[in-house]
């Protein structure tokens, strides 16, 4: 076993190196003003965790960081993207140990939607930004292929910076719950679907 712990409190070094937090979730409604509330880390396997929605203050809202993918060697300032993590405890007692663990958007390849899990591992997650300004999350959307056809396209049209996070009703693992996802493609394929704006906030 001790080679475990070893290998945990590696990875827990190197992620202080380049991470902020702890920080809540907010969970904000951009159409329903009676969702107003933050993520709370649901068990949806083993070692395998969901991002559901609670009601709750800030104050019993769950942990979270956020770890940069790089930074400046000269400088050390970090830089984005990088992934939002967690710190699960497993265990009880004298046996408890923590592991560090990244969320990643898993796709249901019979719906547009892409399930927010938690795994353990802190480089398996997905990438993500965060506006400087408000915390909200999004991400690069890449090329928009909506008009594609044998011509090639100059400019490439690009989708820009997408904030497609809802809060929905789903399978989350094994568990049913009411939980973030991605839509990648609008509508969603889900009619519970509330859109939403993800945020980091700072705990008070």
């Amino acid at each position: 076993m001790y080679w475990i712990f070893t290998f945990i409190s590696l990875i827990a070094n190197a992620i202080a190196l380049n991470v902020i937090g702890p920080f809540a979730l907010h969970i904000n409604s951009k159409s329903n003003s009676s969702i107003n509330g933050y993520a709370a880390a649901c068990h949806a396997g083993a070692a395998i965790e969901g991002l559901c929605y609670s009601s709750g203050t800030i104050g019993s809202a769950t942990e979270f960081y956020f770890n940069y993918s790089s930074y400046d060697p000269e400088t050390g300032v970090p830089s984005q993207p990088g992934w939002i993590t967690y710190l699960l405890k497993a265990g009880g007692g004298n046996d408890t140990i923590t592991v560090p663990s990244s969320m990643r958007l898993e796709p249901n390849f019979g719906s547009n939607l892409f399930t927010a899990l938690i795994y353990p591992g802190v480089e398996d997650g997905t990438y993500v930004y965060f506006h400087p300004n408000n915390g909200t999350l999004y991400m690069y959307g890449g090329y928009d292929d909506s008009s594609f056809n044998s011509t090639y396209p100059l400019p490439a049209p690009s989708l820009g910076n997408l904030t497609n996070f809802h809060l929905y009703y789903q399978f989350t693992g094994g568990y049913y719950y009411q939980s973030i996802a991605w839509v990648s493609t609008q509508p969603p394929h889900n009619p519970s679907c509330q859109p939403v704006d993800l945020s980091i906030k700072e705990l008070s």
